[in-house]
């Protein structure tokens, strides 16, 4: 049976195609893209809108958190859908290194408390020292915020050096925190095979090496990837990625994930 027939037999009563030959799957591939375009632009447009929305959120962050931020949206499991960390390196490798997360107060105040507080008025113990050494990195003032149920918890803190947060950027910072949590939702539905070709290109493999572990065509692996743009509200392969390891589709043992403290997916 030629490509063609195959091809029109499948679009017609979604048989499977016959996996042995790329040409096919390629063509099946590009037929399953194409048929699913003008059910997806919707809610494609609808994602691109979301995460317009959300990079603007993250933007008025930046400005009112110039020295560096971490949080976390949606922790489950112990660990988050979503993770956004604007502090410097050698802070982020500290706190690594010296596991502070195990005993840091203003994460146990974030998970039992909603709402925000300045790290000056939190009243826990400190037995690692995380915020003396938070001061000695240059963070001495710092909010710590958390918001949401227990089961889906969102929090993180941000600091700086020169003074305290005035009420108005703490309340302010809150609030951007809290929309973010609204607006963001663990749930993006990558297809196995779109999440196995953008999981290596994570990976830094290049596109000959991942056809060949995938044992597919490069027409195959470009629809593959337009696809998890799509579903991602990506403009590039590049800016899927970065999405997908920030929610934590993706498994972060690249460098790439690595290097940016990201969560590991289940």
């Amino acid at each position: 049976m030629s490509c063609d027939v195959q091809n029109a037999v499948a679009a017609k009563s979604s048989l499977v195609f016959n996996a042995l030959d790329p040409r096919c799957e390629a063509r099946a591939e590009a037929l399953e893209s194409q048929k699913g375009w003008s059910d997806s632009t919707s809610s494609h447009r609808s994602g691109r809108a979301l995460q317009s929305l959300t990079d603007d959120y993250f933007a008025r962050l930046d400005a009112l958190c110039p020295e560096g931020f971490t949080f976390g949206f949606h922790f489950r499991f112990s660990r988050p859908a979503f993770t956004r960390t604007t502090y410097r390196e050698d802070w982020m490798r500290a706190y690594s290194k010296w596991n502070f997360i195990v005993a840091d107060p203003s994460v146990v105040w974030a998970i039992a408390h909603s709402g925000f507080t300045r790290w000056s008025n939190i009243d826990l113990r400190d037995p690692l020292g995380v915020f003396s050494t938070a001061a000695e990195h240059g963070y001495r003032y710092g909010l710590t915020i958390g918001h949401g149920s227990q089961d889906s918890r969102t929090f993180g803190t941000c600091a700086r050096g020169d003074r305290e947060f005035s009420d108005a950027e703490a309340a302010e910072i809150s609030d951007l925190v809290r929309e973010l949590h609204n607006l963001i939702t663990p749930n993006w539905h990558l297809k196995p095979h779109q999440k196995a070709a953008l999981e290596l290109v994570a990976r830094d493999m290049t596109y000959d090496a991942i056809c060949g572990a995938l044992n597919i065509s490069r027409t195959a692996l470009k629809n593959r990837l337009n696809g998890a743009k799509r579903v991602l509200g990506a403009s590039t392969t590049a800016e899927a990625v970065r999405i997908a390891l920030e929610r934590g589709i993706l498994e972060t043992r690249s460098f790439t994930g690595i290097s940016r403290h990201l969560p590991i997916a289940p």
